[in-house]
């Protein structure tokens, strides 16, 4: 965003400390930081240390870095060497000319009409999830809604991209991903990455874990080259896909975005709807107004794809939760070349980094009023129309928008109006409640909910 101001004036932003510069702040708490510095500094805001972290909050500066001019504006390799490990070479680390080729490849499979056929089978994985909950919950009605919201949308992914049901092995992926994003999450935050032949607990752990989920997929990938079966799931249409020189994707190549997919894709998904219960136990206007729409919709039924269509207010609950804390909560990017934001010069090179905070920008005050508060009537249609494109970005934006936006929105709605039908969520009074940004913005303590079935459930006529 070239403006005609001095490029050179310094980007305002705390001094910190002598060499470290604000990195013990950003270790004692990232979004507290992030929050703090701009309230205090503005839109723009540069954190000196080992790096020149610089923040950046107004949608303007969000949709000039992420579309106008994106292709100044790759991942930084540092994040992308932190993240490789885990996610290996899928969408989310790949770039250039290699990231290109495969979102082009991927952008069919994730059409509107070939998301919604996996409507039925969200619902019918939904309801055996809860068919347990009426069993368990006699022996333990408190549910950490956390994990159980990561058990199930690990199941619908799964299902979706393989036509195979891991609910016997989920504890095992749910163990795998958890190790995987704290070892992910020590990456990012430590100076020096011990290498992956190095005998410690932590990096033996994850590098185990790793090979069992490799062997999993490798496997089911041999499987479907050697039946040549054509399922409908995301595994034959990634294998159907061909880029332009009609060639198709290599077993590597297929096991990096189905890894990627996994790893990322239920995760964001699952912290989302944890977040969405916490919201919903605090506010039980909302609840009530959620609960009525679900009736009226479903009469008792399982949604289909018309019914998910007509809930505008489950909609809007789930976008409203987004808002407040959405799963990916920082966009990081570095300038190839010298540019401008707001007349502050931006330098090139792997010494600068530039978080877009999509946390911070959902919370902007000139663009939201009182933002902190939960309110799903802010994301009605009629209120949204003149919002900027940008100051609301929980799938990020512009040529890296996620893929799977329409997807995790279907799974999402399906899944409240199947839980609010047959169940009652009351939070455990007293636990204590803090948002912790791994790669992902989970809980940090979990959410905790007592489960009870519901004495007023309507039953399909």
């Amino acid at each position: 965003m070239t403006t005609a101001a001095t490029p050179a004036r310094p980007i305002p932003g705390p001094r910190g400390k002598p060499i470290l510069g604000s990195l013990l702040d950003f270790r004692r708490s990232v979004i507290q930081t992030l929050m703090e510095g701009w309230r205090q500094y503005g839109d723009v805001v540069e954190y000196r240390g080992p790096l020149s972290l610089i923040a950046i909050t107004h949608p303007d500066h969000a949709q000039y870095i992420l579309r106008d001019n994106a292709a100044n504006f790759r991942h930084p390799d540092f994040e992308i060497n932190k993240l490789k490990p885990t996610f290996r070479n899928g969408l989310v680390t790949s770039q250039g000319d290699f990231w290109s080729r495969q979102r082009k490849m991927m952008q069919p499979v994730f059409h509107t009409d070939l998301v919604q056929s996996f409507t039925n089978m969200m619902a019918e994985t939904t309801q055996a999830a809860l068919d347990r909950w009426d069993v368990t919950r006699e022996r333990n009605p408190r549910v950490d809604m956390r994990v159980e919201m990561q058990r199930l949308t690990l199941n619908i992914l799964t299902k979706a991209s393989f036509t195979v049901d891991w609910a016997t092995e989920a504890e095992q992926i749910i163990e795998a991903v958890t190790i995987a994003n704290e070892y992910t999450n020590k990456r990012l935050l430590a100076p020096f990455d011990p290498p992956e032949w190095a005998p410690l607990p932590s990096v033996r752990r994850f590098v185990e874990t790793r090979k069992a989920v490799d062997e999993t997929v490798y496997a089911l990938i041999a499987e479907r080259r050697r039946d040549g079966q054509e399922r409908g799931d995301l595994l034959s249409l990634l294998m159907r896909a061909r880029d332009d020189a009609g060639e198709g994707m290599t077993d590597l190549e297929l096991h990096d975005e189905l890894i990627s997919m996994i790893f990322a894709g239920h995760e964001t998904v699952s912290v989302c709807l944890a977040w969405t219960w916490y919201l919903l136990s605090q506010d039980a206007q909302a609840t009530k107004r959620l609960r009525d729409e679900v009736d009226e919709v479903l009469q008792g039924r399982p949604p289909t794809l018309g019914d998910v269509r007509r809930m505008q207010y489950t909609w809007q609950v789930l976008q409203e939760a987004l808002r407040l804390y959405p799963p990916i909560w920082v966009l990081p990017r570095t300038p190839l070349e010298d540019d401008e934001i707001d007349g502050y010069r931006l330098r090139a090179g792997t010494r600068t980094m530039l978080f877009v905070c999509p946390y911070v920008t959902h919370r902007h005050t000139d663009f939201y009023e009182d933002p902190e508060r939960f309110d799903p009537d802010r994301i009605a249609p009629e209120r949204t129309a003149n919002w900027h494109r940008y100051q609301y970005i929980p799938f990020g934006g512009g040529p890296r928008k996620c893929l799977g936006h329409e997807f995790a929105m279907l799974e999402m709605t399906v899944i409240v109006a199947m839980v609010m039908q047959r169940f009652h969520l009351e939070f455990v009074t007293g636990h204590s409640v803090e948002p912790v940004p791994m790669v992902t913005l989970r809980p940090r303590y979990g959410m905790p909910m007592i489960v009870s079935p519901r004495v007023d459930r309507p039953h399909a006529s």
